[in-house]
């Protein structure tokens, strides 16, 4: 199962410097299902909202959203983000973090552009890519 953070799923949707690595790279995994947090199902619409994204967009965000497995925002989940002992992540980033989490052995990688979620995964142990994404160098613009 491949985990993609709202930044990731983005890509998907608008093009950036990284969205044809991230194609090639879901593509090669084909026969992997992906999975996100359902916390996307609001945090994608709005980044896209917030930049002026056209209706059409906005309507494949809705497409690709029904078609990933979203990771619910249960109890166990919360209480697990809530309790990483480090300082970061962030609130969100750490909704993310125990989303992939939940997924255990299922995880097969953790796909974000954003440093700090993508430093702390590593910090989890979680298997964090970010395919097209040139290390020391700013991921594209996501407007997420």
């Amino acid at each position: 199962m491949i985990y993609l953070d709202s930044c990731a799923l983005l890509k998907l949707l608008v093009t950036e410097t990284e969205s044809a690595a991230l194609r090639t790279f879901l593509s090669s995994h084909g026969s992997e299902g992906h999975a996100t947090s359902a916390l996307a199902q609001v945090e994608v619409p709005r980044a896209l909202i917030r930049v002026g994204a056209p209706q059409q967009v906005l309507d494949a965000a809705a497409d690709l959203l029904d078609r990933v497995l979203r990771v619910r925002l249960s109890d166990p989940v919360l209480r697990a983000a809530s309790r990483f002992p480090t300082r970061h992540p962030r609130t969100l980033d750490a909704i993310h973090l125990a989303s992939a989490e939940h997924l255990e052995h299922a995880l097969t990688a953790f796909v974000t552009y954003d440093k700090r979620l993508a430093e702390a995964a590593d910090e989890r142990d979680l298997p964090v890519t970010a395919p097209g994404w040139v290390p020391g160098a700013e991921p594209g613009g996501s407007p997420a």
